[in-house]
Formats: structure tokens, sequence, C-alpha cells
């Protein structure tokens, strides 16, 4: 299949991907109420089970497209980001209709920047009911943000993710459709600016395909405008100036990414460490990682300042610990607390040995490679991702900011868990967005997993046999 025409072949998908949200919009001419989620018609009308059989071929017919067109090659650095843009727009059109994330950011935003509220310390919820009774508020941003699931949470993201939420607020005139427009630009902003960085970063085409292409991307950060695609930007970033090596830059922008996901503060060790890999003491890169974490803690508490009333700020941190949604807790919860909390401890434990010894890896390596390094800290994210009691299947993105040190099986992994992650997320289409169906999510994405390795172990045993079939024939020939 010819370059041109698999790309027109991708376009035309994408559309067919956007046309229930056209249609929805063409119809109610605004998002105000929307409240229409795990339907892929975004119509009640229709059946689930066909919406959801129906949005499952179009998916999987663009993964197919998208797995040849990472094989193709493109003319130039400039000609591959105009594609990604006009694809990238496509979903722009798209209504967040498997995510009411983009909702709450705007919540909360409105609270901050219109109301002068501190939404560290009272709810979107709390703040209507309390002046809606009294006619108080028309803003279509706050209504919307009422009837949210995260309504009734003060913020669970850091001040710089807050402080993003109250600047595209501010400008958007107490207006849903503005706002979400706005929320939608800014991340096909940083989405192109993350395909830039990461060429800057590894020279090479491919990786810029592998990411600005992905359906997985496409879907959940520009069509369901998740914010995670902010914090990839902010660890590009650190590890760009990082390799330019001006440490204050790379800890200011990893401090920003941490203002965002507090994840992202695992990444500290690294930066220092590999700035200072030349230094051959170990006292002097302990000092080193003492003296920087310090500059690094300065910034987030500059971060924090913006907000600070008193310690119950941090309480955003730990906001989503007590909760379990798709993730293994939640299924063994459901059967047994006791076992879930047995396992939740030994996992927990786990990720911290493992993350220890990676620092002190790192810390007394003579000869520190960024590559390996980053093949470690992916393994660790990779832990840190199954300890999490919450987990969202967007989350998977953050492997996206160190992919292109990875091995090919672990890329082609890391492809494939994102893709079956959508894919078993359907579960909630057939069904509905609760609890008792993690389970289905779950075992679905294991046995998917292993179906998918299962496969490629038996492709790579068929192309090994055909080589040895042709150097057996070549032999016999001579």
């Amino acid at each position: 299949m010819k370059n041109k025409t698999i790309k027109i072949i991708y376009a035309i998908l994408s559309i067919l991907f956007v046309v229930p949200s056209i249609n929805y919009l063409m119809k109610n001419m605004t998002v105000e109420g929307f409240n229409i989620y795990y339907n892929f018609f975004i119509n009640k009308e229709i059946n689930k089970s066909i919406s959801t059989t129906i949005y499952l071929m179009i998916f999987i017919a663009m993964l197919v497209i998208y797995l040849k067109m990472i094989k193709q090659k493109f003319e130039s650095e400039k000609h591959l980001i105009r594609y990604i843009i006009i694809i990238s727009a496509i979903f722009i059109i798209m209504l967040p209709w498997t995510s009411s994330d983009i909702f709450y950011y705007m919540g909360v935003g409105e609270l901050d920047s219109r109301y002068n509220q501190n939404p560290y310390y009272i709810t979107i919820k709390e703040y209507c009911n309390q002046n809606i009774e009294n006619n108080n508020i028309k803003d279509t941003i706050l209504e919307q943000g009422k009837i949210g699931y995260w309504s009734d949470t003060t913020v669970v993201y850091g001040p710089i993710a807050q402080l993003i939420f109250k600047i595209c607020t501010l400008i958007s005139i107490k207006n849903v459709n503005i706002s979400l427009i706005i929320f939608k630009i800014i991340n096909l902003i940083i989405h192109i600016a993350n395909c830039h960085f990461i060429y800057k970063l590894i020279k090479k085409k491919k990786f810029v395909l592998i990411y600005g292409l992905n359906p997985f991307i496409l879907l959940e950060f520009i069509g369901n405008v998740h914010n995670d695609i902010i914090v990839v930007f902010f660890i590009l970033l650190t590890i760009y100036y990082l390799k330019k090596k001006k440490i204050i830059k790379s800890l200011l922008f990893l401090a920003l990414g941490t203002g965002i996901k507090y994840f992202t503060i695992l990444l500290l060790p690294v930066v220092i460490i590999y700035h200072f890999r030349n230094e051959k003491k170990l006292s002097i890169r302990f000092l080193r990682c003492f003296q920087y974490g310090i500059i690094f803690l300065l910034f987030i508490i500059a971060e924090y300042i913006l907000y600070f009333r008193d310690f119950s700020v941090l309480t955003a941190v730990l906001a989503q610990t007590d909760k379990y949604c798709k993730s293994i807790y939640s299924v063994i919860l459901q059967e047994d607390k006791t076992v879930m909390t047995r396992i939740k401890n030994i996992l927990t434990l786990a990720f911290i040995m493992y993350y220890l010894k990676f620092v002190i890896d790192i810390i007394t390596e003579k000869n520190i490679k960024l590559s390996k390094i980053m093949k470690k800290y992916n393994k660790a994210i990779i832990l840190f991702l199954i300890t999490l009691t919450t987990f969202q299947q967007w989350y998977l993105v953050w492997l996206f900011a160190t992919i292109m040190w990875q091995k090919s099986y672990t890329i082609k992994n890391i492809l494939a868990l994102t893709s079956i992650s959508e894919i078993a997320n359907s579960v909630y289409m057939v069904y509905s967005e609760h609890y008792k169906y993690d389970k289905y999510f779950i075992l679905s994405i294991i046995a998917l997993m292993l179906i998918w390795n299962v496969c490629k172990l038996l492709q790579n045993k068929l192309k090994k046999r055909e080589g040895d079939n042709y150097y057996l024939k070549f032999y016999k020939g001579k």
C-alpha cells in the first residue's frame, strides 16, 4: 500500500471517529448539559452493543493503518509535522465521550479565575450549592463542572495544573463551548511541541510518527483533553536541557511537570546524577543530589505559594489513593479487602525497593549512559503504574516521554498495551461506567496482552525457522 493511500485512509478513519460528535453538535449547537458517556454514537436511543461494535471496528482499523504508517517514510520532519497537525485538528471536534475530566478542569479553573475561590479548599459542588440557591450564578462552565464525577472533590493535581486551568477559563467568558475549544487548542499545541522535541532528542522521524499519530494519544489527549500530555511536554524539556548540560533549566521544567502530576519527581535523581556523571567521588555525587534537590524543592515551594493556606493543600497528593478504580486492587477489593490490602502493601514495597536500587545504581555507576538509565526509569514507571489504586488507560502516555530509548520489543509492548487498554475500555461502553465491571476491564487487558505476546513469540519462531531453512538450502546448493 502506497504512503499517500495510507495517509488518506487514516484521515478518513479519523473523520469517521468524530462523526458522532459532529452530529451531536449540529443537533444541540452546544456542549452545555453534555452527559452522554461511554456511548460512541453519543445517542442514548441507539443500541449500545451496535455502537460499541462500530467504535471497535473504526479504532482497530485505525490501529492497522497506523502500524503500516510507522513503517513508511516521510519526506521531511516538516512534512510529517504538517500531516500530524491535520490529523490532530480533526480530533478537536471530538466530544469527550469517555471522560468528564475536562469539565472538572474547567470547573475548578472557573472557581479560581472568576470567583476567587481556592479550589484546594472548596469543591465545585459546594460553591454551586451555596450560591445557585440565591441565583448568583449563571455560568455554563461551572454548571457543567457541577454535574461531573469529580465535582465533589477538591483539586487532585499540582498548582501548575491549576494555574493552567485558571488561565484557560479566564479567557472563556463563562462560556463552556469557548472553554472546551481553548483547552483543546492548548493540548493540540502541546502535542505538536512534543513531536518537535522528540525529534530534537532522537533525530529520528519514526519516533515522531509513533507518538504523533498514535490513535490512543489522539483519542485521549486531543479528543478527551487529559492533562498528562503537558506532563510529557515538561519531561521532554527536562531531558532536552539535561542533554544540553543546563541543569537549572532542566530542574525547573521537572518541577513544572511535578506541579501537574506528582509522579514526575521520580525523574529527579536521574537528572542530577546524569548531569554530574563525570564526578568520580561518590561523596560529591551525594552532595550534588542534596544541593540540587534543595533547588528543586524551592521551585516546588514557589509553585505552592500561589494556593497555600495551610498544609492541608498537600492532601491533593493523596486525594486519589483512597479511591479504587479500574485497577487490580478494585477487582480484588470486590472479593476480599484483606487480600487486597496485603497485595497492595507487597506491590508498594516492591516498587520502593526497585526504585531505591535504581537510584543507588545510578549514583554508584561509573559509566552512566542516558539510554541505560532511561530503560530502568521506564521499568520504575511501569511498576509505579501497577501500584496505583486508580488506573486510567491514559496514564500510559507517561511511558512515551522515554520510549525512544527503549528496546524494540519494549516499544512494541508499550504500543500494544496502549491499544489494548483502549479496546478493553469498551467493556464500559457495553455495560456502564461502574466499578463492578473493572474486573472485565483488567482481565481483558491481561488476556489480550498474553495473546499478543504468544503471537509475537510464534512469529519470531517462524521467522527463525524460515531463516534456518534459507541457510540450509543455501549450503546444500553450494
